[in-house]
């Protein structure tokens, strides 16, 4: 069995050259392949792949097509202006959540299906 290795401290914004970590951190995908790449409790693998042009992760088998994106479930809102007035007194706290939440602890996969309509995320 091939061993996992995944730096839980990584910053995701690391490889995103300026952009959104879900959609341009190529580290942040591997390391949900990683993670969510496993056999499922009926018997079945889930393998997860990247090579579909337009779409995050997918998988299509016999349990049938499925369609992933990933979003952070953690928001510092460091980055709004318009919330400033509430982050500024706590900048500290604010930076601290922001470092934490720019790691793989916290982001997950979730479905998105169809491809390219309003989703969850």
């Amino acid at each position: 069995m091939e061993k996992l290795i995944i730096d839980t401290s990584y910053n995701v914004f690391t490889d995103a050259k300026g952009g959104d970590p879900d959609s341009t951190s190529p580290t942040l995908k591997k390391y949900h392949k990683l993670l969510w790449n496993k056999q499922l409790p009926c018997g079945k693998t889930l393998q997860l792949l990247d090579n579909k042009k337009g779409v995050y992760l997918y998988h299509k088998s016999e349990l049938g097509e499925f369609f992933f994106g990933s979003d952070a479930i953690t928001h510092s809102y460091k980055m709004h202006k318009s919330k400033h007035f509430i982050t500024i007194p706590v900048s500290n706290e604010v930076d601290e959540l922001f470092n934490t939440g720019s790691t793989i602890g916290a982001y997950t996969i979730f479905p998105k299906y169809p491809p390219h309509q309003p989703h969850i995320s």
